[in-house]
């Protein structure tokens, strides 16, 4: 066979291999029957607990509900200071110049290059030296034929997104946690001033059965089991002060401040009697940050595989370059000697060991994967929603009997002892009743805490927003983008 006959067959090759291309060039598009079987409730189960009637975006504002100024500076310092939320603000920021990087490859590239150069050459009649000096300006265009750079741009648009949702759930997360703490401090507090004054009431009764001993009224055992409790109640004040200060210090990191255990709390836990809109399950999907982020997620490895398919196409490329070489400097750029080319490249992979053919049947295998886990994350989610709800009942219930139970158990207290000073009953009813009335108002504290806790896990489980007025103009930032996907 001779070079001719090689050559013809070879061109034939490529040409068949290049309109092959052309003919199968669509991106494939990925069906997702998992997410076509997904079925979101109508209602959720525990909607009669709560009112389901309206958005769960009406919760926006609570916040300001709670009338706590001292608070909603603590927010705001967080957000302002909290260094892991400014470690995400700067993952956002990267995103930001990637989307930019994305969008460049659409454009036209210039180059400018100029260099300098002196060699020593020897020869056999001496030593000559040569001097060289050119300049060269190169301008580099890809053709987007099959829209492989509009999808890395559309990529890098998505990616953004995703972060920017990423960013929001932080500083709900972020604010969520400092409202957490917040009531913790007060709760910790709360205590430390109940068994204070557990402690000061002890103390009174020790000095009256002291007295009443002196006098032969009571028994020796009353002396030392009362010095007994008044010493059990100053080691619990002790120890409750040093958790007061671990909650100090614990907000205090939240807001970017050193530990030093220098904020005060008011003394009381405040009392919210206003309902909490649920809104419906389908909500959730865009009313979460964290879930938004994660479908923008989803959509990302969604054209990834649309980029790994179109990688294995021809690659279309426009090159031009003007320039001129002088051995002096001075002289480049000088007349008429300027010298310019245009070329036109078309690269194609052939074979590459099923490499590309991988890659690709990877970036689906990935999308698969992202899809299971949004899947999980957003049943996770409906869950966390008719947790806290049912939640919320319980322990409303349970507040309103141990308020109940706390008064009963506070007369009790106060009649016991007066019984006991007449003689009526034994010490040992004495201390129970007061063990029963210290434990009545210890849980009432503890339980309000625990609404309120759970108040901020509802909101959040919701998608309720949490930032200040100042911060709801970051999400139009989404808007925008989207407005640039669509385009």
């Amino acid at each position: 066979m001779n070079t001719r006959l090689i050559k013809t067959c070879v061109m034939h090759s490529v040409a068949f291999v290049i309109l092959s291309s052309l003919y199968g060039c669509a991106s494939p598009s990925y069906q997702s029957q998992a997410m076509e079987q997904l079925t979101v409730p109508e209602h959720w189960q525990s909607a009669h607990q709560l009112d389901s009637s309206t958005s769960a975006k009406d919760n926006t504002s609570w916040l300001a509900t709670l009338n706590d100024d001292q608070l909603s500076e603590l927010v705001l310092l967080a957000l302002a200071n909290n260094r892991q939320l400014q470690a995400k603000l700067a993952t956002l920021k990267i995103a930001e110049q990637q989307a930019i990087v994305s969008g460049a490859a659409k454009f036209p590239e210039l180059s400018l290059s100029q260099g300098n150069g002196r060699k020593k050459l020897v020869k056999d009649n001496g030593v000559q030296y040569q001097t060289s000096a050119d300049i060269n300006l190169t301008l580099s265009y890809e053709l987007d034929v099959w829209g492989k750079l509009s999808d890395q741009q559309h990529q890098a648009k998505l990616d953004l997104l995703a972060a920017q949702n990423t960013y929001l759930q932080a500083k709900q997360q972020l604010t969520a946690d400092v409202a957490k703490s917040w009531f913790n401090l007060i709760e910790a507090q709360q205590l430390l001033a109940l068994y204070q004054k557990r402690a000061d009431n002890l103390s009174n009764n020790l000095a009256m059965i002291q007295s009443s001993y002196r006098l032969g009224l009571t028994d020796a055992l009353d002396v030392y089991l009362t010095q007994n409790n008044v010493n059990s109640e100053l080691a619990r004040v002790a120890s409750q002060q040093q958790q007061v200060l671990a909650s100090k210090r614990a907000l205090e990191l939240l807001i970017g401040e050193y530990p030093q255990a220098s904020i005060n709390a008011k003394q009381r836990l405040p009392e919210i009697n206003n309902h909490i809109a649920t809104g419906l399950p389908a909500q959730l999907l865009t009313q979460r940050a964290d879930l938004v982020a994660s479908w923008y997620q989803l959509l990302v490895l969604d054209a990834g595989v649309a980029i790994a398919h179109k990688q294995r196409f021809p690659r279309f490329a426009l090159t031009t370059s003007a320039g001129d070489s002088s051995d002096q400097l001075s002289e480049l750029l000088s007349g008429n000697t300027i010298a310019w080319s245009l070329l036109g490249n078309i690269t194609m992979p052939l074979f590459s060991g099923g490499k590309l053919a991988a890659q690709e049947q990877q970036a689906k295998l990935k999308l698969v994967q992202k899809e299971q886990l949004y899947l999980e994350q957003l049943f996770q989610a409906f869950a966390e929603v008719e947790n806290t709800v049912d939640n919320h009942a319980s322990l409303t219930q349970r507040y309103r009997y141990l308020l109940e139970a706390q008064e009963n158990a506070k007369q009790a207290e106060k009649l016991s002892f007066d019984q006991y000073l007449r003689g009526l009953v034994q010490y040992t009813t004495v201390l129970e009743s007061q063990r029963r009335s210290f434990d009545a108002q210890t849980s009432v504290i503890h339980l309000k805490n625990q609404l309120l806790q759970n108040r901020i896990d509802i909101h959040l489980a919701l998608g309720g927003d949490f930032v200040t007025a100042e911060d709801e103009l970051e999400p139009k930032l989404a808007v925008s983008s989207m407005t640039l996907i669509s385009e």
